[in-house]
C-alpha cells in the first residue's frame, strides 16, 4: 500500500470518527435537554398536583389593574399633542 493510500484510508477513518462522536454527543444533548426541560410530562403533572385553587393575593387594587386610577388614562406613547419624529437621510 503507497503511503498516499495510507493517508487517504487514515483520513476516511478519521472522518468517519468524528461523524460517529458528534452523533454521539448530538443524541446525549438531546436526552440530556429532554430530562431537564421543565416542561416534560411528569414535571407537568407533579406542578398540576401542587397548585392550590384558592389564591389570597388580590391586585384588583393595583394601578396596573385599574384600582387606584382616577380618571387618567394610561397610554405609551408621546404626551399631549406631540408628533412623531421621523428621522430622514442617511448617517
Amino acid at each position: 500500500m503507497t503511503r498516499i493510500a495510507q493517508a487517504r484510508r487514515r483520513v476516511t477513518i478519521a472522518r468517519y470518527a468524528i461523524g460517529i462522536t458528534a452523533a454521539a454527543a448530538l443524541a446525549g444533548f438531546a436526552a440530556v435537554a429532554r430530562a431537564t426541560h421543565p416542561g416534560t410530562a411528569q414535571r407537568v403533572t407533579a406542578a398540576r398536583a401542587s397548585v392550590t385553587t384558592g389564591s389570597r393575593y388580590d391586585d384588583s387594587g393595583s394601578y396596573f389593574f385599574g384600582g387606584d386610577d382616577t380618571g387618567s388614562t394610561a397610554s405609551i406613547g408621546p404626551s399631549g399633542g406631540a408628533q412623531p419624529q421621523v428621522q430622514s437621510g442617511a448617517s
